[in-house]
């Protein structure tokens, strides 16, 4: 027993060894890193890792107000097509009046776009682009498709909505292409989304790509996109039910799923080893990119696939102990949204409606309404667990 022990321990510090290895000799300082990576490529494509994670947003604020490279747009995936006019008035407006984008936050396919840390985000590109030409402004564009909540009125058409996200990964890349001009221009751009749009080209059992954002780019237009993954918490898929009924946009209803970290903690170890700094590794050809890949495909995902199929680099930015999740802002609950909520309530729940206010309980949907309207803090991030010995 005690050699098989030491033989298990001798193995997990070989492995840290060789992790802490690749961040002392391939890492680098995350902003030069950004800057040197658009040098090279025209968009970095940016898995912010969970969409209420705070520090990938304040690093982007960070990188823009520290005048690094510039980029002419910053593509956001949960920002929509359709109120494109919007985030134009409130950029170039003379004066900075987030009451413009309250429709920017209410258009979704839910009940708004909560997170504090895109307010923040606009605000800041606004500020900067106060101290550039106006032919070097920054522009923010939304590229997700459109809901048009005035066309649904039950559940099945909320239903028959979601089947036409289908297409959605290819939606946004050509609208990403329409603004970056094929490539042609030498644009820079920042796309920033979540986990699986990121992927760049992860592969299904019957060996076939996942077509997401990041795939068709890798794909059709190779060397001209980055992806980048933010160190968080990942999500490990154990099966799915299909059989699951009022399925969300996100679709995590179908799943049954953990949160862990990556090789039971032993990147966090490496992280902590280099004294918990801020760091960029690229993933290609070492420890950090061979190792097994963890995601959204895992369910049907081609055996021996890598974190380096699905991204180019990791960027760690502090202990995942001291990670956020960003506060709920609630500036764009006007009196007429609320009204809307309503309706979006009665749409998604359908015939569950009021078994869902009971288990939630909601005597009725106003009450439901003013408790979403409520404003949240920030938080610890609530997925992080203790990294086991």
């Amino acid at each position: 027993m005690v050699f098989i022990f030491l033989g298990s321990s001798n193995l997990i510090s070989q492995s840290l060894d060789d992790y802490y290895s690749v961040i002392k000799e391939q890492g680098k300082d995350p902003v030069f890193f950004i800057e040197q990576k658009l040098d090279q490529y025209d968009l970095i494509i940016v898995d912010d890792a969970l969409h209420p994670a705070l520090e990938p947003y304040e690093f982007f604020c960070d990188y823009l107000r520290s005048k690094a490279k510039p980029v002419s747009y910053i593509f956001l995936e949960a920002t929509h097509m359709k109120v494109q006019t919007h985030i134009d008035s409130f950029l170039n407006s003379t004066v900075k009046d987030t009451s413009i984008l309250e429709p920017v936050f209410q258009e979704d396919f839910t009940y708004g776009w909560l997170y504090e840390t895109y307010l923040t985000l606009f605000s800041t590109v606004w500020d900067v682009n106060q101290n550039l030409h106006p032919d070097e402004r920054i522009r923010i564009i939304g590229v997700d498709q459109p809901v048009y909540w005035e066309g649904l009125h039950t559940r099945e058409d909320y239903n028959i909505f979601q089947q036409s996200l289908m297409a959605r990964d290819n939606f946004m890349y050509k609208r990403i292409m329409s603004y970056m001009n094929d490539f042609e221009n030498g644009e820079k751009g920042i796309f920033i989304t979540n986990t699986r749009h990121a992927y760049k080209c992860i592969k299904n059992e019957k060996e076939q790509p996942y077509w997401n954002a990041g795939t068709f780019f890798y794909r059709w237009h190779p060397g001209k996109t980055y992806s980048v993954r933010f160190h968080n918490m990942i999500m490990k898929i154990e099966s799915v039910d299909n059989d699951a009924v009022n399925i969300s946009s996100a679709g995590l209803e179908r799943l049954v799923y953990k949160w862990v970290r990556i090789d039971e903690g032993l990147w966090d170890k490496a992280f902590a080893q280099n004294g918990n700094k801020p760091v960029a590794v690229p993933l290609k050809n070492n420890e950090f990119g061979n190792h097994p890949y963890i995601g959204n495909h895992m369910a049907d995902v081609l055996p021996g696939q890598t974190m380096y199929d699905a991204y180019d680099a990791l960027i760690f930015l502090k202990p995942l102990e001291e990670t956020k999740f960003s506060a709920h802002t609630k500036f764009y609950y006007t009196d007429e949204f609320k009204k809307e909520l309503e309706h979006r309530i009665r749409v998604i729940q359908g015939h569950n409606l009021d078994s869902f206010l009971q288990q939630n309980g909601f005597d009725d949907i106003s009450e439901y309404v003013d408790k979403l309207s409520e404003y949240v803090p920030e938080m610890p991030n609530p997925l992080v667990s203790p990294i086991e010995n």
